[in-house]
């Protein structure tokens, strides 16, 4: 099953994870220094909902911002 948000199309993003040691320099160190970037995916808070559309009910998977936005 897809990681999509059913309403909005929101999906997986892939973003950087930065690592980093050091202490930093306005704390009196010599600066943060980056050790490794690797790859990581960022995945939508998906949420089963249930919604009511002509008489017919159904199961959406839908991510936190929809969920909220269509109970209100």
């Amino acid at each position: 099953m897809a990681k999509v948000c059913e309403v909005c199309g929101k999906g997986p993003i892939v973003v950087n994870s930065v690592i980093r040691r050091g202490k930093a320099r306005a704390a009196g160190g010599v600066g943060r220094k980056v050790t490794g970037i690797s790859k990581r995916v960022q995945k939508p808070n998906l949420q089963p909902m249930t919604v009511t559309r002509a008489g017919v009910s159904l199961r959406l998977r839908v991510c936190g911002k929809c969920r909220k936005s269509l109970t209100v």
